[in-house]
């Protein structure tokens, strides 16, 4: 009745529809296009002409277009799990496809089933269900879910895209250009796809099988692939400007900070650890004390403990606000990782490393401060440090600007080179998947609108949205999915995945408890 009543208004008056809706800027936008055209061409009226009839079409068009768009009905409230989501995901729809056992399947996302295993899951952190009993374990509920596999939809265009890095940023702009048409060239300096998750994550988190399924369906879209070509060495970045209509940076964050101590040099980089690990190189690094608190660091300790290693992670901070996930801590300190927190190291020996205890305030953003005359010794066989890095963008000289870590600077993933845009962790800084995953979408998306020549805010409002068949259910008292694990000494000897899959009843459970929040609280 009230999608009718909106469509009924913009009928006579383009754009009331939407405005009384809720949807201002959309409704402010047609009204701008449909009116602003017709006094334009008042003003320059020469009579009746070809170029008339063109325009009339063009009015007719718009029209009926903002008819459509009016059915919509009232602006759609966007629940907490979807506003906080960096990728664009409207997680509350897909587990209500689950919870009511729809056969409907939920839009194609890149990495879908990667950000089920190893995203941080910050949707959860602001799932509406906290204020009942515990959040939807909407990270894990990814499993039970059924995708549209990816297809071309849009005509093959003349214009080339070539993107630097083949990681998940890099990989999902490929996907949603070549979705678009493009022709796109993507370049990876190492020797195989897939960026941190195919050298870095650690199998037991991140099965290598999954990754290369993902891959081979993002293939499926036709867009090129070189391997082993490093941009400002086998091919130059002056090449890419000649050759491409448009550059797309997502190389990612390669380069280890320095803490700048004594005895830095003795320490092994943490990048350099797991890659070799992921190798299957053995190590034999004795007592092993490793520095940092992120997700780097708890890989590093569970890999080696499952090698022998005695391990002990190192962290300026308290535990509980180490960056790293969740279930990727908890699971680390079930296996045997000691966790120091409050201390920095000062000095790097041969067989030992000189710490100095610190206090902070409660949270990541409080300042550290070092306890003068705290310092203490340990001694240890190895240290590895994974306390960041900073992006290699050497090959890009002069051509953009960085802001003081080396980052690119972006407005709206457009640098200051007219045709180089960036995503990702060279952008952000060390993120998330799910940041790389929606940054590589919507940088995709601003490339479409400036390689057509129009303002992002038209692509915006003409692009096709998502609307799921979703529909409320009874509040459950469920408590919330214990999520089933492997033995935790059967699991320590061997790299296979830790977590389990539960049975789909139980998974269908635990997506019932979702509130279902834009039908609840917003039912219009």
């Amino acid at each position: 009745m009230k999608s009718g009543r909106t469509a009924l208004l913009s009928t006579f008056i383009v754009g009331a529809g939407q405005i009384y809706a809720g949807r201002l800027w959309t409704g402010i936008a047609f009204a701008a296009i449909f009116y602003g055209s017709i006094a334009l061409m008042v003003i320059i009226w020469t009579g009746i002409n070809q170029a008339f009839w063109g325009l009339l079409a063009a009015w007719v068009l718009i029209w009926l277009y903002n008819i459509l768009d009016a059915h919509k009905g009232f602006r759609y409230q966007k629940p907490p799990c979807e506003k906080i989501c960096p990728a664009g995901i409207m997680p509350w729809a897909y587990i209500n496809h689950l919870a009511t056992d729809s056969e409907e399947r939920y839009p194609y996302v890149p990495f879908f089933d990667t950000l089920g295993r190893i995203c941080l899951a910050p949707c959860e952190s602001h799932c509406t269900r906290r204020g009942i009993d515990a959040p939807v374990a909407i990270r894990y509920l990814r499993a039970g879910v059924k995708t549209i596999l990816p297809v071309h939809r849009h005509k093959p265009k003349k214009k080339k895209v070539a993107i630097v890095g083949a990681g998940p940023c890099g990989l999902s702009a490929a996907y949603y250009l070549s979705h678009r048409g493009y022709r796109v060239t993507v370049y990876e300096r190492e020797e195989k796809p897939g960026g941190v998750l195919g050298i870095l994550i650690p199998e037991f988190r991140h099965p290598q099988a999954v990754l290369d399924q993902e891959i081979e369906t993002l293939m499926t879209l036709k867009f090129e692939l070189k391997c082993g070509v490093e941009i400002g060495k086998d091919v130059s970045i002056e090449e890419l400007l000649r050759d491409y209509d448009a550059v797309f940076v997502a190389t990612g964050v390669w380069k280890p900070i320095k803490l700048g101590i004594h005895g830095e040099e003795n320490a092994l980089d943490g990048f350099d650890v797991l890659r070799r690990i992921k190798k299957g190189e053995l190590y034999h690094l004795g007592k092993v004390g490793i520095i940092g608190g992120g997700n780097t660091a708890i890989d590093i300790a569970r890999s080696l403990i499952r090698e022998g290693h005695q391990v002990a992670i190192y962290y300026r901070r308290n535990i509980e606000d180490m960056p790293a996930e969740h279930e990727n801590l908890e699971e680390a300190k079930e296996e045997g990782v000691e966790i120091i927190p409050l201390v920095v190291p000062v000095k790097i020996e041969k067989h030992k490393i000189t710490l100095l205890r610190t206090e902070c305030a409660e949270g990541r953003k409080g300042q550290v401060k070092k306890i003068e005359g705290s310092e203490f010794e340990v001694k240890l066989d190895t240290v590895v440090m994974a306390i960041g890095q900073h992006p290699e963008t050497d090959f890009l000289k002069d051509l953009v600007k960085f802001d003081k870590n080396r980052h690119i600077k972006t407005k709206n993933g457009k640098t200051s080179h007219q045709k180089i845009f960036a995503g990702g962790d060279v952008v952000l800084g060390s993120a998330t998947i799910a940041h790389a995953v929606g940054h590589g979408m919507n940088a995709a998306r601003r490339i479409d609108a400036h390689l057509r020549g129009l303002p992002i805010f038209l692509v915006t409002l003409f692009r096709k949205t998502y609307s799921p068949k979703v529909r409320l259910l009874p509040l459950t008292e469920t408590p919330r999915i214990t999520i089933p694990h492997r033995d935790i000494e059967e699991r320590k000897g061997d790299f296979k995945e830790v977590e389990l899959w539960a049975k789909r009843e139980e998974l269908m459970n635990e997506a019932a408890r979702c509130l279902a929040c834009p039908l609840r609280y917003h039912p219009h």
